[in-house]
């Protein structure tokens, strides 16, 4: 069950932006570019709008390392809706059109008729799960840590029935020289880093693989409408060592060609 009303501003930011590109197309696959991921992906006949000149966006802050920006083209030959950034539950957590937004950047693109979706993140791993530049295929939520979801009265979902088997065993297939392996996500609000000494221990004693700051919103968005996902994290940073956003990012951009052609290999098979 969907809220209606709340339904209605993505559509209508659906009819603005095929207003604004001038285009019928339907794009059949969503990506939901992460830190790290967001200039990895080779788009062509890309199309761009600024997240802020869409409606229900407009009050939008930036945010480093994110380009806050849909692009509407082609990955190996098949039509794509990308979102170069995310907003996350983290940026405003007081502030109740931050989690509008959150839920709005999913839900335009099911209406844009986006019918499979791929959401990309960092992560960090959790008690060797994963080495540094790895990366998870995430096969299942642990949602107790989590922030309140984007989600209303009435909108009963399962967030963990939206990760497809199908589209992991795709992933897996396409990994090329990069390393992956099957763990399940934990989630916390952010934006601080989780404690090494002590909350990392704690959140591997879920039997979770890896730790991030996203993702679940869109998989509960997702399983509102039935869209199946991939959720994929690049492993940045172990159990062990400091954190760092900047050596966070770097790390991703060393592999960036790695990961754009695994995403381009993988969309290529939807």
């Amino acid at each position: 069950m969907r809220n209606g009303q709340r339904e209605q501003e993505a559509m209508l930011a659906a009819m603005f932006i095929r207003k604004l590109f001038r285009t019928r197309m339907r794009p059949r696959i969503g990506v939901i570019l992460g830190t790290g991921w967001g200039d990895t992906l080779p788009i062509t006949n890309g199309t761009f709008c600024s997240f802020k000149d869409i409606p229900g966006f407009t009050a939008l802050d930036t945010l480093e390392g994110h380009h806050r920006e849909l692009v509407i083209g082609r990955v190996a030959d098949k039509g794509v809706a990308v979102l170069r950034g995310r907003v996350h539950l983290n940026e405003a957590p007081h502030d109740p059109s931050i989690a509008k937004m959150v839920r709005l950047q999913t839900e335009m693109l099911f209406h844009l008729g986006v019918k499979k979706l791929i959401v990309t993140s960092a992560v960090g791993s959790l008690r060797g799960a994963l080495d540094v530049g790895q990366i998870a295929v995430v096969n299942g939520f642990v949602t107790v840590f989590a922030p309140d979801m984007p989600l209303w009265a009435g909108e009963f979902c399962s967030p963990e029935d939206a990760l497809s088997l199908a589209l992991r065993k795709i992933a897996h297939e396409e990994r090329g020289q990069l390393v992956t392996k099957e763990v399940g996500h934990v989630m916390v609000r952010g934006p601080f880093f989780e404690g090494r000494n002590y909350d990392k221990p704690l959140l591997a004693q879920t039997g979770a693989g890896v730790v991030g700051m996203s993702m679940l919103p869109e998989a509960c968005v997702a399983a509102l409408y039935g869209i199946p996902v991939l959720g994929l994290g690049f492993v940045t940073n172990d159990d062990m060592e400091a954190h760092s956003h900047e050596e966070n990012q770097a790390r991703a951009k060393a592999k960036s060609e790695h990961l754009g052609g695994f995403l381009t290999h993988i969309v290529g098979r939807l």
